[in-house]
Formats: structure tokens, sequence, C-alpha cells
């Protein structure tokens, strides 16, 4: 799944997206992440407070990962 020109954060959240619009919606696991994006999971845990701090995802509990704003959509995924 790793692509040179994709940075690791945009690969964790294109891996969230894809993720969930297989699954109906469900949220992937931090070790799901680590495993599709190719990365440990602390890098996995940086990125994801990473992507909650720039207002792309909301982290719910300790299992649940909401897109913020619906972007569904993603261009070259």
């Amino acid at each position: 799944m790793k692509d040179d020109n994709l940075t690791n954060r945009e690969l964790v959240f294109a891996y969230i997206v894809r993720y969930k619009r297989e699954h109906d919606g469900l949220s992937p696991g931090i070790r799901e992440i680590a495993a599709g994006c190719h990365l440990s999971q602390s890098t996995v845990k940086y990125h994801l407070f990473m992507l909650e701090r720039d207002r792309r995802i909301h982290i719910e509990g300790r299992a649940r990962i909401k897109v913020v704003g619906g972007a569904w959509d993603l261009k070259g995924y």
C-alpha cells in the first residue's frame, strides 16, 4: 500500500477512509492501520494525533475514528 509520493500521514488518512468504506463505517484499529500502511503502531498513533489536531478526524473513545466533514471522496485513492 505504501506509495512514495504520499506522506505517512496521508497514507494513514487514506487507509482510514478506505477501511470505513469497505466495512460499513466501522473504524480500523491501530494494529490494522499499522499493518495496512507498513508503519509502526507508535508512528500510527502520532499521525492519528496529528490528523485530529488538524481537524481531519475525531477520535471518539478508544476505538471510533470519525472523518470530519465527511471527506469520503479522495482523489487518486
